[in-house]
């Protein structure tokens, strides 16, 4: 990530000003986020992009000049890509450029939001690989059942479901409902062990038996992969 604070670096790319007001006031309000500039077209963006270490592009797809995909193609080195854009129809083209997310305008708060939790996710698996493994993580969690807590080893951990606003936690034989989030709870599970795989799955690599495209097998069960997880995480499930 682009500082000491562990905040993901934002440039937002947009030739309509209120749309860019509408972003940089979404990533002023969110605590891991800073942004770092502005830019009308393509050309003001590249420049920007040669000066800055960017770890995060909102980047309009209809822009004057270079299009917001032409400009993705004279990139050396392409940062996470979230497109905007007013026009559905470029959503199925966009991942052709791994894109972490595709947001139509007007954007909502509900959906910036969504898009940003899937770069922290993407950021955190590229961390994984290129940081060395830190001895201090514990091999247990805490979890919180509402009027007590439980403590596991997070190596029984199989896998993780979203359910609202609680995760069901799945290990052999039963199941634990946790009074948290999947965002919460995978900041305290091993970063080397755990994977998500959609926005309602996280798994433990360690239980997973086989993988393709679109799921992950552990024991009987096949969870899906979501579309925007995919390439990063046949990537990582590729890795020994």
């Amino acid at each position: 990530m682009g500082n000491d604070n562990e905040k993901l670096v934002c440039l937002v790319v947009d030739d309509e000003q209120p749309a860019q007001w509408v972003l940089t006031s979404y990533i002023s309000e969110s605590e891991g986020l800073e942004l770092a500039a502005c830019a009308f077209d393509a050309e003001e963006a590249i420049g920007i992009l040669k000066e800055k270490q960017i770890d995060l592009l909102f980047l309009d797809i209809n822009l004057p000049g270079l299009s917001g995909m032409e400009m993705l193609d004279t990139l050396e080195f392409q940062p996470m890509v979230i497109f905007t854009t007013a026009y559905a129809a470029y959503a199925a083209d966009s991942f052709e450029y791994n894109v972490v997310d595709y947001l139509v305008k007007p954007v909502t708060r509900q959906h910036f939001d969504r898009a940003v939790n899937r770069a922290r996710d993407r950021a955190r698996l590229h961390e994984v690989f290129h940081k060395p493994d830190e001895p201090g993580i514990s091999g247990k969690v805490e979890l919180n059942l509402g009027g007590s807590t439980e403590v596991v080893e997070t190596k029984d951990i199989l896998y993780l479901q979203s359910y609202g606003n609680y995760v069901k936690v799945f290990m052999e034989g039963r199941m634990i409902l946790a009074t948290t989030t999947t965002h919460q709870l995978l900041d305290q599970l091993p970063v080397r062990l755990f994977l998500r795989i959609h926005k309602s799955y996280i798994v433990n690599r360690a239980y997973v038996k086989a993988f393709s495209n679109n799921s992950v097998v552990l024991g009987n069960e096949r969870l899906p992969i979501g579309i925007s997880y995919r390439q990063s995480v046949l990537g990582a499930l590729e890795k020994p």
